[in-house]
C-alpha cells in the first residue's frame, strides 16, 4: 500500500504531502485544482513517460515521492534489491520502499528506487506488485480485443500463465521449424549451384591426388635427370681422389699416416692414429657409395620428360583453383563434408516437414488447454461481472465473455475474446462497445475492473479508480461507492470523484484545493473530517458550502454509508 505521497513543482501543486491510510480515500475537489496532478504523480512513479511541459512555471524540475508498505516475501523487494537499492524495516513482517521521480523542464527525467538511480522501466516492473491504476480510458482499453483476451487471462491467473508459457514455447519452436523450411526451400536452387561447384572442386583434385611437397621432390627430380654427366664426372673425380691407389689417393694417404704414428708406440699419438682409423672408414663408405651411384647413374629422358609433364599439371591446377596444394586438398576435404549432407535434400526436406509436423501437434496441444482455462475462466468472470452488476443497478442487463476459436495459430494461442453486453431482458448480445451508454459504460467498466482486483486483491496492494465513476449518479453512485468500499475491506482503494455519493463511501476524505496568492495559484492537499467533510460534500452536491439543505443531504450520505457497510 501507498503510506505518502510528497509532490513538488509539478502542474499546479508547488508542495503538497498527504498520508494515505489502509482502506478507501476519496480524493475531491473543485475542476482544476489539481486532481489529475494526483494521478499524474503516481503515474510517474509507476513508471509513465515524464513530460518536461508538466513543470510549474516558476520551477526548472518537479520531484514526486512515494513511500510504500510491502511484505517482506512481496517480488516488489527482490526487484529493489537486484537494482541495488535498499528498504527500511516497518511493521513486523513488512518493509518500506522509497520511490522518487525528478523531472526537469528540459532533458531526460530520473528514476529512484531504495536510493539507487534506475532506469524507468523497473518502476513499470516495480508497479505491477503494489500499484493498479484504472481511469476512464480504461473504458476504450476494455473495447479492445487484446485487452479484453488480457483481461481473461488476467483472472484466470497463474494457471493461465503457465499454460500460456508452455504454448509460447512449442508457438516459437513452431515459428522456428516454419522459419527454416522456408529458407531451405528459397535456397534450393542456390543449393545446387553450390553442390555443382564443390563436385567439380573434389573431380578435379581427385583426378590429378596431388599431395604436399609433391612439386618440391620432382623438381630435386628433374634437376638431377638434368645434370647426368656433370654428376658422373664429379662423383668420378671423387672416388679417384679417395680410392686411386696408384696416384695416391686419400684412403692410401692415410693408412700411411696411421701406420707412421702406430709404430711410435707413443700413447698420444697411438690414440691420434685410432683417430685417423675412424676417418678412413667413413670416407671408404663414402667411396663406395659414390661407385654405387655411379653404377646407378644414367641418363632417362622419358622419366625426365613424365617429371616436366606432372610438374606442368600441378601448376596448372594451381592456377585453375587459385589455391596453393595444401589449400586445395583442405578445401576438397571440406566440400566432400558437405557434400554428404546435401547430397539427399529431398530427405532433409522430408525430415523438416516431419518436425514441422510434431511441432504444429505441439502447439495445437497446447493452444488447446490454454483455450480450455480461457473458457472456465470466462464462465467464471461473466458470473462475477453480471453480479457486480446487479449491485450496480444493471440487474436486467446480461454481460457475458465469448471465446472464439481462431483456424490458425497465432502468438497468443487460437482464442479471440469478445465481451458482450444485452442491456436488457429479451435484447440481443452486442460487442460491448457498441450497445452501452456512457453510464452504462462506466458501470460495466467498474463491474469488470472490481472483479478482476477481487480475484488478484491484496490487503497491501492499492487499487487507484480515476472518475470512474462518470456518467452516473442517484442510485447508481451509491452502488459504485458501496461497491468500492466493499473492495477497500481487503485493499487499500484511492478513488478521484466528483460525486458526493461516492466519496460518501469513503473511509478518508482528501481534498485538492487551489487557492490564488500574490506568485500565482497553488494547490494544497489536506485530509478533511467531520463538519469540514460535510461542508466538502455539501459542496460536491449543491456547490453550494453553507446550504443548509446541502449540508443535511450530506450528514445523510455519510449517516447511510455508515449503515450500508
Amino acid at each position: 500500500m501507498i503510506e505518502e505521497l510528497r509532490i513538488s513543482n509539478l502542474g499546479v501543486i508547488e508542495h503538497a504531502q498527504v498520508n494515505f491510510e489502509r482502506g478507501m480515500t476519496a480524493l475531491t475537489g473543485e475542476t482544476g485544482a489539481g486532481k489529475t496532478m494526483t494521478v499524474t504523480a503516481l503515474q510517474l512513479l509507476m513508471g509513465a513517460k515524464a513530460d518536461g511541459a508538466r513543470v510549474r512555471s516558476d520551477a526548472e524540475k518537479a520531484v514526486v515521492e512515494g513511500t510504500f508498505i510491502v511484505p517482506q516475501s512481496s517480488p516488489a523487494v527482490s526487484i529493489v534489491h537486484e537494482a541495488g537499492g535498499d528498504v527500511e524495516e516497518a511493521d513486523p513482517g513488512y518493509v518500506s520502499i522509497i520511490v522518487a521521480r525528478q523531472v526537469p523542464r528540459h532533458g531526460r527525467s530520473r528514476a529512484y528506487v531504495g536510493g539507487r538511480s534506475v532506469p524507468s522501466n523497473v518502476l513499470s516492473e516495480l508497479a505491477k506488485h503494489i500499484l493498479t491504476l484504472h481511469g476512464q480510458s480504461d473504458q476504450l482499453r476494455l473495447s479492445s480485443a487484446t485487452q479484453q483476451r488480457h483481461a481473461v487471462d488476467a483472472y484466470a491467473g497463474e494457471s493461465v500463465h503457465v499454460a500460456y508459457l508452455n504454448y509460447s514455447a512449442a508457438w516459437e519452436q513452431m515459428q522456428a521449424l516454419e522459419k527454416e523450411l522456408a529458407e531451405f526451400d528459397s535456397a534450393a536452387r542456390a543449393m545446387v549451384t553450390e553442390r555443382m561447384a564443390m563436385q567439380m572442386l573434389v573431380k578435379q583434385v581427385d583426378a590429378v591426388k596431388p599431395y604436399v611437397g609433391e612439386d618440391e621432390q620432382l623438381k630435386a627430380q628433374a634437376l638431377r635427370l638434368s645434370n647426368v654427366e656433370a654428376l658422373r664426372v664429379a662423383m668420378q673425380s671423387a672416388q679417384t681422389a679417395l680410392s686411386n691407389e696408384a696416384e695416391g689417393g686419400a684412403l692410401e694417404l692415410i693408412d700411411a699416416a696411421y701406420h707412421a704414428l702406430e709404430r711410435t708406440q707413443d700413447s698420444e699419438l697411438i690414440e691420434l692414429a685410432n683417430q685417423l682409423i675412424e676417418v678412413n672408414g667413413t670416407l671408404a663408405e663414402i667411396s663406395a657409395a659414390l661407385g654405387a651411384n655411379l653404377e646407378n647413374l644414367e641418363a632417362d629422358p622419358d622419366r625426365l620428360e613424365e617429371i616436366h609433364a606432372r610438374r606442368a599439371v600441378l601448376r596448372n591446377l594451381e592456377r585453375e583453383l587459385g589455391m596453393s596444394v595444401a589449400d586445395m586438398l583442405s578445401e576438397a576435404e571440406r566440400a566432400r563434408t558437405q557434400l554428404a549432407a546435401l547430397d539427399d535434400p529431398d530427405a532433409h526436406r522430408q525430415e523438416l516437414h516431419q518436425q514441422l509436423d510434431e511441432a504444429t501437434a505441439n502447439a495445437t496441444a497446447a493452444a488447446r488447454t490454454l483455450t480450455d482455462i480461457r473458457r472456465a475462466a470466462a464462465a467464471e468472470l461473466s458470473a462475477a461481472v453480471n453480479s457486480e452488476l446487479a449491485e450496480l443497478y444493471m440487474k436486467d442487463a446480461t454481460f457475458s465473455v465469448h471465446i472464439h476459436h481462431r483456424s490458425e495459430l497465432a502468438s497468443w494461442g487460437a482464442d479471440d475474446v469478445s465481451f458482450l453486453l444485452s442491456p436488457h431482458s429479451g435484447a440481443p448480445a452486442m460487442e460491448l462497445g457498441h450497445t452501452a451508454s456512457g453510464g452504462e459504460m462506466s458501470r460495466i467498466m467498474l463491474a469488470l475492473e472490481v472483479s478482476l482486483a477481487a480475484r488478484a486483491a491484496a490487503a497491501d496492494h492499492t487499487f487507484i479508480f480515476d472518475e470512474v465513476d462518470a456518467g452516473i449518479g442517484g442510485k447508481s453512485a451509491l452502488a459504485v461507492g458501496k461497491r468500492l468500499a466493499q473492495l477497500a475491506l481487503h485493499s487499500q482503494v484511492l478513488c478521484v470523484t466528483h460525486l458526493a455519493q461516492v466519496a460518501a463511501f469513503a473511509s478518508e476524505q482528501v481534498v485538492v484545493e487551489k487557492a490564488s496568492t500574490d506568485t500565482g495559484a497553488m494547490t494544497a492537499v489536506r485530509v478533511v473530517s467531520g463538519d469540514e467533510r460535510e461542508a466538502e460534500l455539501a459542496r460536491m452536491l449543491s456547490g453550494h458550502v453553507e446550504s443548509p439543505a446541502a449540508r443535511a443531504h450530506a450528514a445523510e450520505l455519510l449517516h447511510s454509508a455508515d449503515v450500508a457497510l
